[in-house]
């Protein structure tokens, strides 16, 4: 359009109005002069294809319809800051040139960021979302979810993080599902929220893994952790099947009881399990069992039923003090084995008398003859 023609387009838009802008390109200006237009409230709004090459602001807009940016190109920032969504919101196959922020955000519906590349940093802190995806996501900055809330399930199959992630404080009110996720960098789950699963499965690590949940069952089966592993949990059932550790290892209770569930098939280089419930496990079913150590554990019931068996194992892979108090056991037993070596035997007060040859009885005393 000619400046003329676009002043007179914009005069005629309404706040809650529907917006279509498929396929344009929005130099720097242009997104700005037409919100204002409208007042920061739109209503269904479509952005498919759209190109933004310069900074996107939607800061403080309200949607109260449902907005889609499928296979958008934001060249530069692209800001969402305290954006209110009354419906869905789509970034499928969107490619964010810079830096994404969603941070404080509303979603009353569905967030859809399947597909969707992220260059530099993602950050929804304090958002709050009824639902999302972020399937075969590529995040390649820093991401940070910190103190964000998901009322439906929250997916993240598939997604990718280059760099380190932060899920501190979270809240999960429905499945928090990270099957087959990749973490090149440190990872950090430390959610105050989930309400029924946290699924790990098939997840791939190159770094260090924190985790930290309460509450709900979480499953680690054939996941791969090449750094360490840190697993802090609380009134939680955790299913290590097949799940690969090739780091300094740690799974300890934090709060209430963790029942472990199985560790068939687990294979780790060196891993602690600490205050576990082992009475579902079957141990001989763990690859490489010598270099699994179990503290402070509760195995099966004993044949007769009527305890449990607590034990920690190996013994003299614990504390100092508990090494040095072994140690001292075995010296009293061997001292107390040496001296009952080396007492001299009594003699017999009363000897039993023997029959000599001849008939006679024989006394250590003396000899008394007479009759057989």
């Amino acid at each position: 359009m000619e400046a003329e023609e676009l002043d007179v387009h914009l005069a005629t838009l309404r706040p809650g109005q529907c917006l279509d802008l498929r396929g344009t390109t929005l130099p720097a200006g242009l997104l700005d002069r037409i919100l204002a237009a409208m007042e920061n409230v739109v209503g269904r709004a479509r952005f498919d294809r759209a190109t933004f090459s310069a900074p996107a602001r939607f800061g403080d807009v309200t949607f109260n319809g449902d907005a889609s940016f499928d296979d958008a190109r934001f060249e530069a920032l692209a800001s969402f800051f305290g954006t209110r969504f009354g419906g869905n919101v789509s970034f499928q196959g969107v490619r964010f040139g810079k830096e994404i922020s969603l941070y404080g955000s509303r979603v009353r519906g569905h967030l859809s960021m399947d597909d969707a590349a992220v260059a530099s940093d993602a950050l929804f802190g304090e958002a709050c979302f009824g639902s999302a995806s972020f399937r075969g996501a590529e995040f390649h900055g820093f991401s940070s979810f910190d103190q964000a809330r998901f009322h439906g399930d929250a997916t993240f199959r598939g997604a990718r993080f280059s760099r380190p992630v932060s899920f501190l404080k979270t809240a999960f009110e429905g499945t928090a599902g990270f099957q087959s996720v990749r973490f090149s960098a440190k990872a950090f789950l430390a959610p105050a929220l989930v309400g029924r699963q946290l699924a790990l499965n098939q997840a791939r690590a190159q770094g260090p893994v924190e985790l930290h949940v309460t509450g709900c069952p979480v499953d680690l089966s054939e996941a791969r952790v090449l750094g360490r592993l840190t697993v802090k949990a609380g009134d939680a059932d955790l299913d290590l099947t097949g799940l690969t550790s090739r780091g300094r290892s740690k799974v300890m209770r934090k709060g209430g009881p963790i029942r472990i569930l199985s560790i068939a098939g687990l294979d780790a280089d060196e891993l602690t399990i600490e205050g576990a419930d082992l009475t579902r496990c079957h141990l001989p079913g763990a690859v490489n069992a010598e270099r699994l150590r179990l503290r402070d554990c509760v195995f099966a019931a004993s044949p007769g039923g009527r305890r449990q068996l607590r034990f920690s194992w190996p013994p003299l892979r614990r504390t100092f003090f508990s090494r040095l108090s072994w140690v001292a056991l075995l010296c009293l037993v061997a001292v107390a084995a040496v001296l009952w070596s080396s007492t001299p035997q009594q003699p017999n007060r009363h000897p039993r008398p023997t029959i000599t040859q001849g008939g006679t009885w024989a006394h250590s005393s003396g000899t008394h003859q007479g009759s057989p």
